[in-house]
């Protein structure tokens, strides 16, 4: 009894003295600009001397029944491809043509707002990516916009073309099936592959082995704004993610990363990437591993848009 209760109280010393060095050693976030605003904020850029384009990111149909006065519509399928799989980052030549299109100019304050909580978030990622850093999300949505009093309009604004010019293709940003085969064959310690999908799509498809699981829900309040940036840092770093680590992130096409991406971007982390091509590229691989649930057998899973 004495030698259990001697190793019981060796291993509460140990506890204490790693949470005593783990609060002597906090995470090093990067002092980050906020880049989602609220839609008090953006009513206040409205009104400003603030060179300011809106970009609304609702389908079509949604956008023609109400949107800020003024803003522009620049749907998903403007800003990705579908080879070699659904929802790839679109070349840069795409890119500056559905921006010039649009009239989107490079020295404008760029806030873009949608209805699905991904779109929003999946364009301010393209803009980071070919190296706008003026982009910034409406957090809400088109919901917290009307919540505030923002006069909806059914117009569409006369759009001037503009020339685009999009930076090179930030790769500091991105992940490819290479880099996550890489970490499967010589794991790095100091890498996560984080998977956003839901605990049913992991019941039903598997998920690339080795993979840490947070529903991208998670990083939502109920009214779907984003979680503050203290209650981001505390989700992720309780699920084993810290700033000094790397992180991919992916889901199942790539569209609710961007969102989980944001939301470490502005709570101060770097070192994250998305995997672009996702679990549909991975899985429709039959030479990848996937890791199913105890018992269970991979299946044919429907398209997921996201």
């Amino acid at each position: 009894m004495r030698l259990i209760a001697k190793n019981l109280t060796f291993a509460a010393l140990i506890v204490i003295l790693a949470v005593a060095f783990s609060g002597c050693n906090p995470s090093d976030y990067v002092e980050t600009e906020p880049q989602i605003i609220s839609a008090a904020e953006l009513a206040q850029l409205l009104e400003s001397d603030e060179k300011v384009q809106v970009i609304d990111m609702q389908k079509a149909e949604d956008y023609a029944k109400g949107h800020v006065e003024g803003a522009v519509n620049i749907v998903k399928d403007d800003i990705v491809i579908n080879v070699p799989v659904d929802n790839m980052l679109a070349s840069k030549s795409k890119f500056e043509k559905a921006m010039s299109d649009k009239g989107i100019e490079n020295d404008s304050i760029l806030l873009i707002y949608d209805n699905d909580r991904m779109s929003a978030a999946r364009l301010w990622w393209t803009f980071l990516m070919y190296g706008n850093e003026n982009a910034r999300v409406i957090d809400g949505g088109i919901q917290a916009i009307e919540a505030e009093g923002i006069v909806l309009s059914k117009e569409e604004p006369t759009i001037k073309a503009s020339v685009y010019k999009a930076g090179e293709k930030n790769e500091a940003y991105l992940a490819n099936i290479k880099d996550v085969k890489s970490q499967l064959d010589e794991p790095n310690p100091n890498l996560v592959l984080l998977d956003v999908r839901t605990e049913a799509e992991y019941l039903e498809k598997g998920k690339i082995p080795s993979s840490v699981m947070v529903d991208y829900n998670t990083i939502f309040y109920t009214d779907n704004t984003f979680k503050d940036v203290q209650a981001t840092r505390i989700n992720f770093v309780d699920n084993g993610m810290r700033p000094e680590q790397e992180i991919i992130v992916y889901c199942q096409t790539s569209m609710r990363a961007a969102p989980v991406f944001l939301t470490l971007y502005n709570a101060g982390y770097r070192n994250i990437r998305i995997y672009d091509g996702a679990y549909l590229e991975w899985s429709s691989n039959p030479n990848n591993p996937v890791e199913m649930p105890e018992g269970a057998a991979v299946a044919p899973g429907k398209k997921d848009a996201s």
